[in-house]
């Protein structure tokens, strides 16, 4: 026979009105008084009924989370970060997927979770500023952060700082000595990629850089697989690859031990993201890292402070990156050059002694 609140107020000595203030969490029960009713409550191994309380206060301890495929690896984590910080706060976390950033499939996601009486949903997917802000002016009885969306968005937002890790990324290439560039980005919708593409191309440019090809990938490894296979069959000359995730990098390498071109003495390649997987890639990546799991966590902690903000004041919050340098990028030196023209030299050699041997 299951315990009720009467059971738990007949041993506490109180009223089940009182028993349902201390299960709730209410401020107006005394300390001695919340004790005794806690002790009850252990005693007899009383369960209290969740969704009898939701109702009752008419809302739920739940974050919503809006978020593209999880099977990506950055979304993923940036998830497990947002259900980690929302069950350390005493709120569960309901998630809703969606297949792309088309506005109708976000408002459908949202209107599923409202359903559910959460006060508060994370983004995690790409959108536009005006995107942005048109849903916090049409669900004003929610409060959302984002985590992908332009700096200069009237919402409240947290995100890894793009533009300064993407110049890490492109000055270690220059301290290599490298000249001829591959750009491989994630896909146009996303503003981080956007930003780090942006911050590439100021870069180069400042330092007279040459930019061979420039593709749009889908974070995932096979988009720079291809990119590079694309770049190597037009013939294009490149001596470095600056990749927008470390997923597709590990494309890139791939490719280019399938073509026999050595990384990092011919081309040397950079990522971005710091996945746990990119130190063990053949060779180990040189990357820039973000913290995914702390973009979920400070997105959580933000949202349940929002409420003590003012009228037209948001929370924006940018997250720092580093550079990881290992063994995918090195200096290209003069040592390195000889060997390839020695290489040069044999293969021209072997022509000639095939061609005598065929004279003869």
């Amino acid at each position: 026979m299951s315990v009720t609140f009467k059971d738990v107020a007949k041993l506490a000595g109180v009223s089940t009105q009182t028993v349902s203030r201390v299960t709730n969490g209410a401020d107006n029960v005394s300390p001695e008084t919340r004790e005794r009713v806690n002790q009850a409550i252990s005693a007899l191994g009383y369960i209290p009924n969740k969704g009898a309380q939701m109702l009752s206060r008419g809302k739920s301890k739940t974050l919503g989370i809006v978020s593209l495929d999880i099977a990506l690896h950055g979304v993923a984590l940036i998830v497990n970060g947002v259900r980690q910080q929302a069950h350390e706060k005493g709120y569960g976390a309901a998630l809703s997927i969606v297949e792309s950033n088309e506005f109708d499939r976000i408002k459908a996601a949202i209107r599923e979770l409202a359903s559910q009486q959460v006060d508060y949903i994370v983004i995690n997917v790409p959108l536009t500023q005006e995107m942005a802000e048109q849903l916090v002016e049409q669900f004003t009885a929610l409060k959302f952060m984002f985590i992908d969306v332009p700096e200069s968005s009237k919402v409240n937002y947290v995100c890894a700082e793009h533009t300064q890790g993407a110049k890490m990324a492109v000055q270690h290439l220059i301290d290599c000595q490298r000249d001829e560039y591959i750009l491989i980005t994630g896909p146009n919708a996303s503003t981080g990629s956007s930003l780090r593409l942006e911050s590439w191309r100021y870069e180069l440019a400042q330092h007279g850089k040459k930019i061979a090809a420039s593709y749009e990938g889908d974070w995932e490894a096979k988009s720079g697989y291809l990119a590079i296979r694309d770049a190597l069959a037009r013939k294009l000359a490149f001596d470095a690859v600056l990749v927008a995730n470390d997923q597709m990098a590990l494309g890139v390498l791939c490719a280019l031990s399938e073509l026999g071109v050595s990384v990092p003495d011919r081309v040397s390649v950079v990522g971005f993201d710091n996945i746990s997987d990119s130190a063990f890639f053949t060779p180990p990546l040189t990357t820039v890292e973000q913290d995914f799991l702390a973009l979920g966590q400070q997105a959580v902690k933000r949202l349940l402070n929002s409420t003590e903000q003012t009228p037209h004041s948001y929370c924006q919050l940018i997250l720092p990156t580093r550079l990881i340098a290992r063994s995918s990028t090195s200096v290209k030196t003069k040592q390195g050059e000889n060997a390839q023209q020695i290489l040069n030299h044999l293969d021209k050699a072997r022509a000639l002694l095939q061609s005598s041997v065929q004279s003869r």
